[in-house]
């Protein structure tokens, strides 16, 4: 567990970075640690961080601990999708980034967490293409024309979104029962009247009782009501261990989702996403070849978050009527999203299915006839 963050450290806001040379605005140049000017192709170094991304200690009951800070940020609304995004004091927003809507308006800054880490981009926006053009391949079922339609009727745009990640040292007391197979010698009596014997497995239950202990490190949960779960939780891939505290460089030329789900609506979910494994240290613990969790009791103990920025391209396309919403994770590549499924495909599948069944039933009967044939016949040639 780190130290706690400072509560009175600055957010400098995401500022205009102009280029020495040109005056341009500067954009973070993904997969470096500097700016680039997308004009004269300046560059200027990020420079190195003097801290780390420590962990802060969860103490709801003390907010002055949890290193919240007035916005200096710009915070666009939009009122389509309802996602608000941070931009930097000069940038002139017309349409929403997630969504596309031009239905924005400014939000009021108000109090928030200040992010403490964040993942750079690790590549650019046209090998995010690259990554998504691959994933569309790789749909089985997706219409052939699909890739072509994405490139014509789609849109990526590169954005951090907000994260939590959570760690905690758990004791959990349960109660349960121990089940211990073993095998037992049954008679019965089949259908034509004989007597006979089996095997028959069983199960001797006993009581169990215990405690176990599960430290948890970097739980992840999406802190956005814009991105859907369905894919901003199933990213994955994330090298946590390269976070860089929060700078406001790497931000320049991305937008920045702003978190909807707050600090200990998250930790309730995290407390949800543990389960399965202390579940499964009870399991461990209880032995046997089969085990029942009656009740449990799960202690929390030195909790702490960080609140973090990891970075995706988001962006939808188009097919037919509807659109379609993906997440490409900025790290790995990782694609997470949805596709169209093609009528044609599945019919094909469906009818070579049918004509597969329809085959193999043909022969079957043929072999049943043949058969039945060559008994008639043995019938005839033997003397009566």
């Amino acid at each position: 567990m780190g130290s706690p963050a400072s509560s009175g450290q600055s957010n400098p806001g995401i500022e205009s970075y102009r280029c020495a040379q040109c005056g341009a605005q500067l954009v973070y140049q993904p997969g470096s640690t500097q700016l680039e000017c997308p004009y004269c192709g300046h560059t200027t170094p990020i420079a190195p961080p003097a801290t780390t991304v420590d962990e802060i200690p969860l103490a709801f009951s003390d907010k002055s601990r949890l290193n919240l800070e007035l916005e200096k940020d710009r915070v666009i609304h939009c009122n389509s999708c309802a996602a608000e995004f941070s931009v930097a004091a000069d940038e002139v927003t017309q349409s929403c980034p997630f969504c596309g809507s031009n239905v924005v308006v400014e939000a009021e800054p108000i109090h928030r967490i200040t992010p403490n880490g964040l993942l750079p981009f690790s590549f650019r926006e046209s090998k995010g293409r690259e990554f998504l053009l691959k994933w569309l391949g790789s749909r089985f079922w997706a219409p052939n024309n699909l890739k072509a339609q994405a490139l014509k009727h789609g849109r990526l745009d590169g954005m951090y979104i907000p994260y939590w990640t959570y760690d905690s040292d758990t004791t959990t007391s349960y109660t349960g029962m121990r089940g211990d197979h073993y095998w037992e010698t049954e008679s019965y009596t089949d259908s034509q009247g004989n007597s006979r014997t089996r095997q028959v497995r069983r199960t001797a239950w006993s009581f169990a009782s215990g405690t176990v202990f599960v430290e948890f490190d970097d739980v992840l949960v999406l802190g956005s009501d814009s991105v859907s779960d369905k894919f901003g939780q199933r990213l994955s891939n994330w090298d946590l261990e390269a976070l860089v505290p929060y700078e406001t460089q790497y931000l320049v030329g991305f937008h920045t989702l702003r978190y909807s789900r707050d600090l200990e609506r998250c930790w309730s979910t995290a407390q949800q996403f543990m389960q399965p494994e202390i579940d499964s240290s009870i399991r461990y613990d209880i032995g046997g070849d089969d085990q029942r969790i009656t009740t449990k009791n799960t202690a929390y103990n030195d909790n702490s978050f960080k609140h973090i920025l990891l970075p995706v391209f988001a962006g939808s396309y188009r097919y037919g009527k509807k659109n379609y919403n993906f997440l490409v994770n900025g790290r790995s590549g990782e694609v997470q999203g949805e596709a169209p499924i093609s009528f044609w495909k599945v019919l094909i599948a469906v009818v070579l299915a049918l004509i597969v069944i329809g085959t193999a039933v043909y022969f079957y009967q043929e072999s049943e006839q043949g058969q039945g044939s060559s008994s008639s016949q043995s019938v005839e040639v033997l003397p009566f």
